[in-house]
C-alpha cells in the first residue's frame, strides 16, 4: 500500500472487484476504454488478473481512495505493455537500445505504462497528476524503469494536459483499433531533479 497526499494507493485484487467496477461502469470513464460498458463480470476478471500480476511481477493498477472518507477516488498506475503489434508501434519513440524489446513473461521488461481513470465526482482536482507522481515515483525508484508511457485517444485533452504536467514530453502518435492515441514519454534521464510532487512510500 502507498500513500500520497489524499491518497491512499492499494494494488488491484480480486478483493477490490466492486471498487473497480465503480470506476470503470462509469459513464466519464467506460467510453474511454471501448464502445460499450464493461459487465461486472468483466470488471471482475480484470480485478483478478491484475492481482496476479501484482503477485508474479511486482507491479499493475493501485486503486485510490480518499484517505479522508475513505472513498473510491479512481484508479491509476502502472503496468507492463504486452509485447505486440500496437505496443511495438512505440519503439519508434524509444532509443535504438536492446533494453528497449527485452521481454519477460510476453511484456516489456524495462518500460511501463502510465494510466489512470477518475470517478465523476473527482474529475478537475488534481488527483489523476496526484496519481501519476506516484507512479512516475514507483516506476524509476522502485522498479528501475528505463522509461514510462503514456497513451491516450488524441482527443482527450484532459488526460494529455495531465501527461504535460507530469513532465512526460509529447512523442507522437500511433494507431489502435483504428483510432489514432497521442504518446507522451519519460526516459530515466528526463525525470525532473529536485523536490517531487505526491510520494509513494510503499
Amino acid at each position: 500500500m502507498s500513500f500520497t497526499e489524499r491518497l491512499r494507493l492499494e494494488p488491484v485484487g480480486a478483493g477490490n472487484a466492486r471498487d473497480l467496477w465503480l470506476v470503470l461502469s462509469d459513464d466519464a470513464v467506460w467510453p474511454w476504454y471501448g464502445s460499450a460498458k464493461p459487465t461486472y463480470e468483466q470488471v471482475e476478471q480484470s480485478a483478478r488478473d491484475m492481482g496476479e500480476s501484482w503477485r508474479r511481477q511486482g507491479v499493475h493498477k493501485w486503486m485510490a481512495y480518499d484517505r479522508g472518507s475513505g472513498e473510491v477516488v479512481g484508479r491509476g498506475g502502472l503496468s507492463r505493455p504486452p509485447v505486440d503489434d500496437d505496443w511495438g508501434q512505440l519503439y519508434a519513440f524509444l532509443p535504438e537500445e536492446p533494453w528497449v524489446r527485452a521481454a519477460r513473461d510476453g511484456a516489456h521488461a524495462h518500460w511501463y505504462e502510465l494510466g489512470w481513470a477518475l470517478r465523476s465526482g473527482f474529475r478537475g482536482r488534481g488527483y489523476a497528476s496526484e496519481i501519476g507522481w506516484a507512479g512516475l515515483a514507483y516506476a524509476f525508484d522502485v522498479l528501475a524503469a528505463r522509461a514510462v508511457v503514456s497513451c491516450t485517444v488524441r482527443h482527450n485533452v484532459r488526460s494529455r494536459a495531465v501527461m504535460e504536467r507530469l513532465g512526460l514530453r509529447y512523442a507522437g502518435e500511433i494507431v489502435s483499433g483504428g483510432e489514432p492515441y497521442a504518446v507522451s514519454v519519460m526516459l530515466r534521464a528526463e525525470r525532473p531533479a529536485g523536490p517531487r510532487r505526491g510520494r509513494c512510500p510503499g
